[in-house]
């Protein structure tokens, strides 16, 4: 089956159509600002891992002059 030249350009102005209204919608709406994740980690907990990540690269360093 061959699709024409005339068949492409409809299907790209369609969707070209479809953007500009999505566009268009989200520019109407009322912008929200996202709500920031926030995490919380205790002391003894950012300790583990920064002790994990130290260690961990420790362990690289002295694979890398074996």
């Amino acid at each position: 089956m061959t699709i024409s030249d005339y068949q492409v350009g409809c299907v790209i102005k369609t969707y070209m159509k479809s953007m500009k209204a999505k566009v268009k919608e989200k520019e109407d709406a009322p912008t929200q600002k996202p709500k920031d994740d926030v995490a919380a980690i205790s002391q003894e907990g950012m300790k583990k891992v920064l002790y994990d990540r130290i260690s961990e690269q420790t362990v690289e360093r002295s694979k890398k002059y074996d």
